[in-house]
């Protein structure tokens, strides 16, 4: 089953002979994968959006709780490259996180300049009540996978990942 346009498809795999073709080659081009990675990322931020909601802060809040908890203490600028948000996103998020007491912002003692942040312990109860909401809600989604199926689909995620969050933090290496 191929959830791209045929136009797509002969646009995007232009030495394709026919549409069966093209097809049929659209996994392993990347498209197909692409978009359905995305589908799948939109599902989540939904899930991470309504929690949000439910708690009265926004997605992006928590997104950058997620990231800093999964992380640890960053500076913004890592913050954004890890959400891939611009940095001034980052600080409107840190600004209004911070507000609330769910956000400390400090400098960091080996570079004066920089500001790093990390979450107080009212932002990581947050975080854990917003995980409880989402969880049941990828439970769901994820509720057509065996076991089996859904560990395979988070290694070779990580595969994808990993290498990708490396590049946006430097200093950082592979587990």
């Amino acid at each position: 089953m191929t959830l791209l346009p045929p136009t797509v498809l002969r646009a995007a795999l232009p030495g394709a002979a026919s549409e069966e073709e093209a097809v049929a080659l659209a996994p392993s081009s990347g498209l197909e994968l692409g978009y359905l990675t995305i589908q799948a990322g939109l599902a989540v931020g939904s899930a991470i959006d309504a929690a949000a909601a439910e708690l009265g802060v926004v997605g992006s809040d928590l997104r950058a709780l997620y990231g800093l908890a999964v992380h640890g203490t960053l500076p913004a600028g890592a913050l954004a490259q890890v959400l891939a948000l611009q940095q001034s996103t980052v600080t409107l998020i840190s600004d209004r996180l911070e507000s609330g007491g769910l956000l400390l912002r400090e400098r960091d003692p080996a570079d004066r300049r920089r500001v790093l942040l990390r979450p107080t312990p009212a932002g990581e109860a947050l975080l854990a009540q917003a995980a409880a909401r989402v969880r049941v809600e990828l439970q769901e989604l994820f509720a057509p996978l065996s076991p089996a199926a859904a560990a395979s689909l988070a290694a070779l995620l990580g595969e994808v990942v990993e290498p990708w969050l490396l590049q946006r933090l430097p200093g950082r290496t592979a587990a």
